[in-house]
């Protein structure tokens, strides 16, 4: 996301934000019993078995990955700009969450960001939060086919409409994650401002 971060919202200042995806992420789950033996007020709710099946698509994201994300020129910064960084993504509690904390220097200022990746059983859903130092916290929606995932998100700068794209894919051997980040502003064609790509620190076997 990887995933998963700032980088996609369009500011005054353009910025990187951490999602492979795809990316994320704040879940509080909480379960009762519906018409339940209520005999006893302080006995506990009943426990899950587990993390949903469709949680193992977000776990080839563990690990720790170097980030390289190259900025092409804009009004702040008329040459471009690299960012380096480090992800690391581990799992949440119990499984039932993907959690990433990001950290990247560069043209883009000191970036310290954390997010949160769970599927939603009510909506059918990958939510995610994303909430880093720069710009606060954005809850956003991820669409996983394979080994891609997409974003699609609207705002506003400048007095302008910006409809944001973000794309992803993780190499078969998930050792590395191509990441871009396409701006449309007021209707007008997309166009590709950040490019990043991780790659895994420790290669998976």
């Amino acid at each position: 996301m990887v995933g998963w971060d700032a980088r996609w919202m369009p500011m005054k200042k353009l910025s990187i934000v951490m999602i492979l995806l795809l990316l994320t992420l704040l879940l509080a789950i909480a379960t009762t019993n519906a018409g339940g033996d209520r005999r006893n007020s302080n006995s506990f709710p009943p426990t899950s078995s587990g993390p949903p099946s469709e949680m193992s698509v977000l776990y080839p994201r563990i690990g720790r990955w170097e980030a390289t994300i190259r900025s092409q020129p804009n009004a702040e910064l008329p040459k471009g700009g690299i960012d380096k960084g480090l992800m690391i993504v581990e799992k949440g509690p119990g499984g039932f969450s993907v959690v990433q904390n990001f950290h990247s220097t560069g043209a883009s200022g000191d970036l310290r960001g954390q997010s949160f990746t769970w599927w939603d059983k009510v909506t059918k859903t990958y939510k995610s939060v994303w909430c880093d130092n720069q710009q606060g916290c954005t809850e956003f929606t991820t669409v996983i086919r394979g080994n891609s995932w997409t974003v699609e998100l609207d705002g506003e700068t400048n007095g302008k409409k910006v409809h944001t794209t973000i794309r992803a894919t993780m190499s078969d051997d998930h050792n590395t994650i191509d990441e871009e980040f396409l701006n449309s502003y007021d209707g007008g064609s997309p166009k590709v401002e950040i490019v990043s790509i991780y790659k895994r620190i420790g290669k998976k076997k």
